[in-house]
């Protein structure tokens, strides 16, 4: 469900780019340090930009390093992995592991088994760390499972759900940035879950899987104006939270996932084109 919190790259210096991939490069490493080689598979730039908000905002001390990996094995990259680094890599368990619980419990199958149990570790040391905040997101999961299997057309009701959960993961501690990382999270989520489901509605009517769109089957233009008028909605509320942040590090990278890489990626799936390049 997640890869919708994109940068766009061309319109990033060099140094910025380095800059936000390091935080991407140190989420990668630390998972790697601290978890298990398979969870590695389960970064995406969804939580990096958790990391990157975050971080703009709390200012912890970080590690910086440079090392080459088995995808930059030639030239070392720069890491970065701070206090945040730890917290979004314990939220990015939390979710995998319920994702492929769910999975278990719907399909069974050698591979989604052999998937949980890889993971096992790696949950109980995020539950462990994180146990409210983990039982907060198996509710909310409980809830919007119980929609997608009564088939619930609401889009609102299923999107919210999943706002809720992405609410609690940017609500890094109670304070005075709670409402404003709250409201960012939520309106996120439902950013992610509606395109999403935009997304994968021919795969899912291929395969008898739960859509929220599905009465949209003949009528794709008007899915396409409703999905996107949604959308525009959501983002204006994700740009209007950003800015009473009041930020003052990382702007540039921010503003460029806010206005270009997730503009870019909306619009290039509304248009029926896999808009990836430049953004990764």
């Amino acid at each position: 469900m997640f890869g919708y919190v994109r940068i766009n790259k061309m319109d990033l210096t060099f140094r910025e780019y380095e800059h936000y991939k390091a935080y991407y490069c140190g989420l990668c490493k630390y998972l790697k340090r601290n978890h298990t080689e398979i969870s590695r598979l389960s970064i995406n730039y969804d939580i990096t930009f958790l990391i990157l908000l975050l971080t703009s905002v709390y200012k912890p001390k970080a590690e910086v390093f440079h090392e080459r990996c088995v995808v930059n094995p030639v030239k070392k990259k720069k890491h970065m992995i701070n206090e945040i680094t730890e917290y979004a890599a314990s939220m990015n368990i939390l979710l995998t592991y319920y994702k492929i619980e769910d999975n278990v419990n719907d399909d069974g199958g050698i591979t989604n088994n052999a998937a949980k149990l890889a993971y096992k570790s790696s949950f109980k040391s995020a539950y462990k760390k994180y146990p409210e905040k983990a039982e907060y997101i198996k509710e909310k999961l409980g809830e919007l499972s119980e929609l997608e299997s009564k088939n619930s057309t609401n889009i609102d009701e299923v999107s919210n759900i999943f706002g809720d959960i992405m609410k609690e993961i940017f609500t890094y501690k109670e304070d005075e940035y709670t409402d404003r990382l709250g409201s960012v999270g939520f309106n996120l989520g439902k950013y992610i879950y509606i395109l999403d489901a935009y997304e994968d509605l021919d795969a899912d009517i291929k395969s008898g899987s739960y859509n929220p769109f599905k009465e949209y089957e003949e009528d794709r233009e008007a899915l396409k104006l409703k999905v996107e008028k949604l959308i525009d909605m959501i983002l204006s509320r994700v740009e209007e939270s950003i800015i009473n942040l009041d930020i003052s590090v990382n702007n540039a990278i921010i503003d460029n996932i806010i206005y270009s890489g997730i503009y870019l990626r909306y619009k290039g799936i509304l248009a029926g084109i896999q808009n990836k390049k430049n953004q990764t």
